[in-house]
């Protein structure tokens, strides 16, 4: 039986990221077609996508579930206006577009967005990783080794190294930004970037 979105969020509050990474797949091509076929702009889409997982994983209990404990519609509604935010930032007129329409009217068949990652580019893959993030600032490390490598929490990790939770939230997006930048183009696919992070996590735990 299919767990629900309410479900897997209260799973991935308490770190688990096989919940995250079932929520990720439920949803993925349908946000990604949501927000392409608005901006037409595949940068764009990749941003607005990587920080609406970010949230999920740093600010679980700020996502709201319906009466069937879906969660669809609220990261359609999030994602609308932050579409609505990009057009307002740049100037740019936002053309009049229904949240109820529908999200399959753009076939998806970019092979980069598979989730698949072959086993030797593992090894590769991380070292480029540790590679950017020996490069960020001392804070920066500290947070994304806490949170990501050791899987700490966004409490724990602002308890130990005396900071906010906020600021450690913006402090890991500003590494995951930064490692996203410095990846090799065949790796800069947000789909494909955040399974490398989930991946990471695995190992770390295993």
């Amino acid at each position: 039986m299919n767990q629900t979105d309410h479900t897997l969020l209260r799973k991935i509050k308490t770190g688990d990221r096989p919940a995250f990474m079932i929520l990720y797949k439920r949803y993925w091509d349908d946000l990604y077609r949501f927000v392409f076929v608005r901006t037409k702009d595949k940068e764009v889409t990749e941003e607005l996508l990587q920080n609406l997982w970010i949230r999920i994983l740093e600010n679980t209990e700020s996502i709201q579930t319906d009466e069937n404990e879906n969660a669809k519609g609220y990261l359609l509604r999030h994602l609308h206006y932050r579409v609505i935010d990009y057009f307002n930032s740049y100037k740019k007129e936002l053309s009049t577009v229904s949240i109820e329409e529908s999200e399959n009217s753009l076939e998806i068949t970019d092979t980069e967005y598979s989730e698949i990652l072959e086993e030797n580019e593992i090894s590769t893959l991380l070292a480029m990783i540790d590679e950017v993030v020996s490069r960020l600032p001392i804070t920066e490390q500290k947070v994304y080794d806490m949170r990501i490598r050791k899987n700490k929490s966004v409490d724990e990790t602002a308890e130990a190294l005396g900071l906010s939770n906020k600021t450690v939230s913006n402090k890991l997006s500003k590494a995951i930004g930064e490692i996203r930048d410095q990846l090799s183009p065949e790796y800069q696919s947000s789909k494909k970037f955040i399974s490398i992070i989930i991946l990471m996590e695995v190992l770390n735990v295993c």
